[in-house]
């Protein structure tokens, strides 16, 4: 369905209050979803209000008779206290959100290259925004939440798992996996699985990451949140500290690791055993390295979006060295490593 501009214009006076002059609209790289987002930049005759530039999201099926996940989770965030965008206007017909402007400027983008203090300062801020998700996200007072719904259960981390399978190894590497290698391969992603669901669970962001948070006037905003559900608190600190597109020095991640662990315990007047803690965190790590090496590996072989192959070499690393971590996984590196040991600079070549 063709958006036109003086659907457009009708759309924003309304949100601005004030009469479009001209207006430009102007296509947005996206994420690693099926959405289409768009800038749009306007020119008012008079500036009632202080926007002059809003994000269209298109998405691609309509959910004319459900709710959207996305404004249910975003309302959720708001009465939870956490920085979101804006939604101005929803038309449920044609599957268009209308929503704040929160510029460019990612969290990745203020921290690469930067000193270790200037990491450590907005590290530290994206840690207490994700404490608040966890911990408010997580309280049933603050209402219902489609989030609540859903988890992370076996069934559903075995399911990312194989996506890695099919799309990593058998798609952009074009390696044809044995079935006893794929049964073994399984059985071990398996175990890990069932000792991931078996944590107590909280609100999960699932994409916790710095290319999903906003720094505005040096606040952060948090994007991307609509596929929450229940799971450990390890999961979206994992997608944090063990960023696909941000690597960490060891030094200041230890920090991090720390601080988040402390905090925690803070607001909740908890202890937390550091060393199972630790273990979980790596295994979780695990699991959510090996499902992002599969997104990155879909977008390729699918949509034919590159993007992400140059944040493949970071991943596989925290996969092994997580792996080669705990002696358990002894079995596991034997068998997986016949599929995926491919060195970092061969998949600028794929």
């Amino acid at each position: 369905m063709e958006i036109k501009k003086v659907y457009i214009r009708e759309i924003l006076s309304k949100i601005i209050e004030s009469d479009i002059k001209e207006l430009s609209v102007s296509p947005l790289r996206g994420d690693a979803s099926d959405r289409r987002y768009f800038r749009i930049t306007c020119d008012s005759t008079t500036m009632s209000r202080k926007i002059r530039s809003v994000i269209m999201m298109r998405l691609a099926d309509p959910q004319i008779k459900k709710e959207l996940p996305y404004i249910d989770i975003l309302n959720h965030l708001e009465r939870c206290g956490v920085d979101v965008p804006h939604l101005f206007f929803y038309d449920k017909v044609r599957g268009l959100l209308f929503i704040e402007d929160l510029g460019s400027l990612t969290l990745e983008e203020v921290v690469k290259g930067k000193d270790v203090d200037v990491q450590r300062r907005y590290y530290k801020k994206a840690i207490d925004t994700l404490l608040t998700i966890q911990i408010e996200g997580s309280k049933k007072e603050r209402g219902d939440c489609i989030a609540f719904r859903l988890c992370f259960d076996v069934k559903k981390f075995m399911w990312e798992l194989d996506f890695m399978l099919e799309h990593m190894v058998e798609g952009l590497l074009n390696k044809s996996i044995q079935e006893k290698d794929r049964k073994e391969i399984r059985d071990h992603f398996l175990k890990i699985c069932m000792i991931l669901s078996d944590q107590e669970r909280c609100f999960t962001h699932r994409d916790y990451h710095s290319r999903n948070i906003m720094v505005v006037n040096g606040k952060l905003k948090i994007l991307d949140f609509q596929d929450a559900r229940m799971g450990p608190c390890q999961y979206d600190l994992a997608s944090l500290l063990r960023d696909s597109y941000i690597v960490l020095d060891d030094e200041l991640f230890e920090d991090l690791f720390e601080y988040y662990i402390h905090r925690k315990e803070e607001i909740e007047d908890t202890y937390i055993d550091r060393i199972e803690f630790r273990r979980i965190f790596d295994y979780m790590s695990i699991q959510r390295n090996l499902k992002a090496l599969g997104t990155f590996a879909y977008q390729k072989v699918v949509r034919n979006n590159g993007r992400y192959l140059e944040s493949m070499p970071p991943t596989i690393n925290y996969v092994r060295s997580n792996l080669i971590k705990y002696p358990e996984f002894m079995g596991l590196r034997g068998v997986l490593y016949k599929y995926i040991e491919v060195r970092g600079e061969d998949y600028g070549k794929i």
